[in-house]
This record gives structure tokens, C-alpha cells and sequence, in this order.
């Protein structure tokens, strides 16, 4: 799959191509790793300070585990209003809604969201759509 736009896979292109209205997106673990990597990166651009990172079970916590090591802030067993929240996606955002935090991380986002995310690195368009991430 090519990637275009902000490290877009190309998704929404493909499912329009094949008609698709209800599937499920498969990320495999290269995607993941790649996804991962450019979320650290947009987070180190803007060089915010945090007092950790609050990874949300269970979608979270390898993300967290990830900006942990690579950006060498605590990984944090309950959030606080200066911590960097991590998910796999906000989708709803409700899971992250009423967590207290400075800055919200994600892999994917949505524009539905009540959390719209302060770094994300693809957006899902589709209510339909399932993502199924590789530890799935």
C-alpha cells in the first residue's frame, strides 16, 4: 500500500476503489512500527515537557512503552493534568475523555472524536470501519 498525504496508508482509496462500506483494516506489525515511530516523532517536534506517559489499557500501553524508551519520560500508572495520554485510536473518545492529561497521543483519530487527539498519524473516516491492530 502507498502511503501519501501525513503517512496516510492509502485506506480510504482502496476501500473506495473496491465499492467497501463495511470491513475490517488490518494494520500489520511493519504498519504498526512505522506508525509508532512517526507519532514520536511529531511529539519530539513540538518539545513539550511532561511529567510521564499514561498508556489507556490495553490499545495504549505498547505505544506507551515505546514514547517511554525512546523520548525517556516515565511511563505513568495513573495520569495527571501534565502527562501525555497514549491510545491505539480515539475513535469515540470517550475512553480518554475524562482522563486528566496535558497532551493526547494517538495512532489513529477520527472526526467524530469528543477527543481529538494533539498528535495522530492517520485519520479513520468510517463509523463502519473496524481497525484490527497485529496483537488482535
Amino acid at each position: 500500500m502507498g502511503y501519501h498525504q501525513d503517512f496516510t496508508y492509502g485506506y480510504l482509496e482502496i476501500r473506495e476503489e473496491l465499492n467497501m462500506e463495511n470491513y475490517n483494516l488490518y494494520v500489520n506489525w511493519e504498519e504498526y512500527g512505522k506508525m509508532i515511530r512517526t507519532l514520536i516523532e511529531k511529539i519530539k517536534e513540538e518539545e513539550v515537557e511532561y511529567d510521564g506517559v499514561y498508556g489507556v489499557p490495553s490499545g495504549g500501553l505498547p505505544i506507551a512503552t515505546m514514547v517511554h524508551q525512546k523520548l525517556k519520560i516515565p511511563l505513568l500508572m495513573y495520569p495527571t493534568k501534565d502527562t501525555l495520554i497514549v491510545d491505539d485510536i480515539s475513535d469515540t473518545g470517550l475512553t480518554i475523555y475524562f482522563l486528566p492529561h496535558k497532551k493526547i497521543a494517538t495512532l489513529f483519530s477520527t472526526p467524530w472524536t469528543a477527543s481529538k487527539p494533539d498528535y495522530y498519524v492517520d485519520m479513520k473516516l468510517n463509523k463502519d470501519e473496524w481497525i484490527v491492530f497485529p496483537y488482535e
